[in-house]
């Protein structure tokens, strides 16, 4: 929801506009405030008196009252909500506190509130306002991502001339994203991809996404500075799995890991991806360096996956050991021995394990071709120089024959 500032950009307090009276009977009548309003009073002038021979005329002018109004509050203590969330995300980011970022406005959002408002010159309510909220904004240098769920996500933001809010998203090919504005008048909305590339819309919300990658949506406006509302929604398409098997690697949930990724890293991230990390109960297996077949190879099996990494070798006994491919055998267990679904596993076009010959061939037409070595039959499907494999066993297959592997090599 942030952008990255440079240095040198200070902090900005975007104020309203306060108006000059003129005419105090005037603002009298017309201006109102609520409990948030700042009150000022203009003292009325002393009681005059006017001696005139038997006649003496006394007149007392009314006290005038002129209420300024603080920009629109946001949110207060007791409310659970998005707006709360991001607010709690705004003050940890710009250090006015460490919170915990769950939408509870409670005491200790309260008092970050106050003090973020006392170091930014506003009066310390506890109760953040639009002004609190953009001058946070400008403050913060971190990005927040937007993940992509089951339910519509609820996001706000700020925007200026010139000074867009950017959330990055990840997006996969295949998915659909529609981006509707709930609140904020005159907002520009781009989504782009990870090359800045506008993404084309026919109606300027919906936006079909043509490449696996983190994309960033973009709100800016050429009025005035304002604290808007989205709600963004992902239809992911075919490709609902939670691993998404494409011809450079395996994405999960959005997260990618490209063949030649350091081996290290991704490992731990799998593992905590999936809930666990005791190696020994759930049918994984590290061959480590220990088999002289398999020098400068290694390979994690995990729930129905085999994540092989190439390393160090007699040839070249300092090269770092990165992912080399994956291969998928059939749905598993989970961490809570709970069967995974059929398609926890699919291709960007939602073909896995026990779809059919036929299906593959509707999927992806021509894109396909056969294969074989002395032990199997395969279809082949290449993008980009890189391939995937989907493996039927040592008969040739039939229109009805299962895929019972995938791999993002095929196995000469």
């Amino acid at each position: 929801m942030a952008r990255s500032r440079g240095e040198e950009k200070s902090i900005t307090h975007i104020g309203r506009p306060v108006l000059v009276v003129v005419a105090l009977a005037l603002v009298a009548a017309s201006c109102s405030g609520g409990d948030d309003a700042v009150t000022t009073t203009t003292e009325a002038p002393a009681t005059t008196s006017t001696t005139v021979p038997e006649t003496t005329t006394t007149s007392t002018e009314p006290a005038t009252t002129t209420t300024l109004p603080l920009s629109p509050v946001l949110a207060s203590e007791g409310d659970n909500n998005d707006t709360v969330a991001t607010i709690q995300f705004l003050l940890e980011c710009a250090g006015y506190a460490d919170l915990t970022i769950d939408g509870s406005f409670g005491a200790a959002t309260t008092t970050a509130v106050r003090a973020a408002q006392t170091a930014l010159g506003f009066e310390p309510t506890g109760s953040p306002t639009e002004d609190l909220f953009a001058a946070l904004t400008r403050t913060c240098t971190q990005d927040r991502n937007i993940t992509p769920g089951d339910d519509p996500v609820t996001v706000i933001g700020y925007a200026a001339a010139g000074d867009p809010g950017v959330f990055p998203i990840s997006l996969l090919f295949g998915s659909t994203l529609t981006v509707t504005v709930v609140s904020g008048d005159g907002l520009i909305v781009l989504v782009k991809d990870a090359d800045g590339s506008p993404l084309t819309s026919e109606d300027g919300t919906t936006f079909p996404i043509i490449t696996t990658a983190d994309h960033t949506i973009e709100v800016s406006t050429e009025g005035d500075p304002i604290v808007f509302t989205l709600e963004v929604d992902v239809d992911p398409g075919a490709g609902s799995g939670d691993w998404i098997l494409t011809t450079d690697g395996i994405a999960y949930k959005g997260t990618k890991f490209t063949l030649g990724t350091a081996a290290g890293p991704m490992i731990d991230k799998i593992f905590d991806f999936l809930g666990h990390g005791v190696r020994s109960k759930y049918g994984e297996f590290d061959t480590g360096w220990t088999d002289p077949g398999q020098e400068g190879f290694r390979g994690i099996m995990i729930e129905g996956m085999a994540f092989l990494f190439y390393g160090p070798n007699a040839a070249n006994p300092t090269r770092p050991e990165t992912f080399g491919r994956v291969r998928y055998v059939g749905p598993s267990f989970d961490a809570d021995d709970t069967p995974r679904p059929a398609g926890y596993v699919q291709t960007l076009s939602g073909i896995t394990v026990g779809n059919t010959l036929a299906e593959l061939k509707a999927t992806y037409g021509s894109q396909v071709g056969p294969g074989s070595n002395s032990e199997e039959h395969y279809y082949r499907y290449a993008a980009s120089g890189k391939e995937v494999c989907f493996y039927f066993g040592a008969s040739a297959p039939t229109d009805s024959s299962k895929i019972v592997e995938i791999s993002t090599e095929c196995r000469g």
